[in-house]
């Protein structure tokens, strides 16, 4: 994906036709449906690793049963705007712990932090020197 964005979702035809119809079987609370659309939005601009990093397992299985398809079949694993625009996301690679974070294993403050390039890695800077911090205690 660059930065000259096309479409807001890049699917094939049976992939659509099939959250299509899980749309019009849909049967719940509306915001979860909403929400579960929100995602898939997220997950091709950001990629799944930073839907993995937003939403806990259970919401993040619940979305995908929601629209039948799995985000990491459907969206790219990490796009160059993930990289650049999500706080958690680059916290991880900076600390090599995508799935400890994901597992609530290792806790990241703000982690579902979207912003410029110079907040995320002003972000990432404070999370290390408070691991620093913390480890001189």
């Amino acid at each position: 994906m660059t930065d000259d964005i096309k479409r807001i979702l890049v699917l094939n035809e049976a992939t659509e036709q099939k959250i299509l119809q899980h749309m019009q079987e849909f049967r719940g609370v509306g915001n979860t449906l909403e929400s579960a659309l929100g995602a898939l939005i997220l997950g091709q601009f950001f990629g799944w690793r930073v839907l993995k990093i937003l939403h806990n397992p259970a919401t993040y299985r619940k979305y995908e049963k929601v629209l039948g398809v799995e985000f990491k079949d459907i969206c790219p694993e990490i796009t160059e705007f993930g990289k650049k625009k999500s706080v958690g996301y680059a916290i991880t690679e900076k600390l090599g712990s995508f799935w400890a974070v994901v597992m609530g294993k290792r806790k990241v403050a703000d982690k579902g932090k979207i912003g410029d390039h110079e907040e995320v890695k002003r972000h990432v800077a404070e999370h290390v020197a408070s691991i620093d911090k913390g480890e001189k205690k």
